[in-house]
């Protein structure tokens, strides 16, 4: 019988929030909370589904501040809860979503880059490891880019996934009973399923040829067209679903953030000490979540 893998949305509820607590853990490098990078942060949690109650505890932690990563890093317990390829979606899909808030606001302080450095030591990410995920992060901010030669994005998606087997980013497992389903590194997708891509069937037949079974090194979405071997057009199409998928995403964040606030806000209503240190707390997660949903409001869809 064959192990189960799971991506980051179907593993435990208590692997998913120490996922988040250490991704929060860049959000608290500024002295301000800084909207643009917990607007990252809730695409990320809402992409993995961590629950509505898990949130509430995520941000009462941000709140708290002082904690770091190494009172985080005693909570941290893979081996009891993940096998061995699971564990390594977990560590190489946060070190892309650590890559992403970082980079959020545009700039990169020496507090964020020690940061980095001490969660990348921890999990063994070695510095090629590293500098491969931040290339792939850029390569991701211009998928949609049409000034991208058909040429240009096969030498890509060929040097992506050589350069993966090169510094040894572990394998991970493609496959399809009834349907495709792909774990990829990177996190930009959690599988075909998402795209609405169901079945081996119709203009996606050609994934047949692909077998019940492969080994790559990272899953993106400009790794697809190398997979699939589209052509042109479906290619087109494929991407226009993938932009479909991004947009969901974004505006189920945006519902995520709009309960939440609901949430605190009543939390605050029914506080009694109303000049407390709790009311003032959750007056701050009010105010943030507010200017987080507008960051939302006035910005498109990424890769995430």
């Amino acid at each position: 019988m064959k192990e189960k893998i799971r991506d980051l949305e179907n593993m435990p509820l208590n692997i998913k929030l120490i996922y988040s607590k250490i991704l929060s853990l860049m959000t608290l490098t500024d002295e301000n909370y800084d909207q643009l990078k917990i607007s990252k942060l809730y695409t990320i949690i809402n992409k993995i589904q961590l629950p509505s109650m898990e949130r509430i505890q995520l941000m009462k932690f941000i709140m708290e501040k002082e904690i770091g990563f190494i009172e985080i890093s005693k909570e941290i317990d893979l081996d009891t809860h993940l096998n061995d390829q699971e564990k390594n979606i977990f560590r190489f899909s946060l070190m892309k979503d650590l890559i992403i808030i970082m980079k959020a606001n545009y700039i990169e302080t020496e507090d964020e880059k020690r940061l980095l450095k001490d969660i990348q030591d921890y999990f063994d990410i070695s510095k090629e490891q590293l500098s491969f995920f931040e290339e792939e992060y850029e390569l991701d901010r211009c998928f949609f880019d049409d000034a991208i030669s058909d040429n240009k994005f096969k030498e890509i998606t060929k040097k992506t996934i050589s350069t993966a087997t090169a510094l040894g980013i572990p394998l991970t497992i493609i496959y399809y009973s009834g349907t495709f389903k792909g774990l990829g590194l990177l996190g930009t997708i959690s599988g075909l399923r998402d795209l609405g891509m169901k079945r081996r069937t119709g203009k996606y037949s050609l994934i047949i040829g692909i077998g019940t079974s492969i080994a790559l090194g990272v899953i993106t979405y400009k790794t697809l067209e190398y997979i699939l071997k589209v052509r042109k057009d479906e290619k087109t199409k494929l991407a226009h679903l993938m932009k479909k998928n991004m947009e969901a995403l974004h505006e189920a964040t945006k519902n995520t953030l709009y309960k939440d606030i609901e949430y605190f806000t009543y939390r605050m209503i029914e506080t009694k000490d109303k000049n407390g240190k709790y009311a003032e707390d959750v007056l701050k997660i009010i105010n943030l979540l507010k200017r987080t949903v507008a960051t939302l409001e006035n910005t498109e869809a990424v890769i995430i």
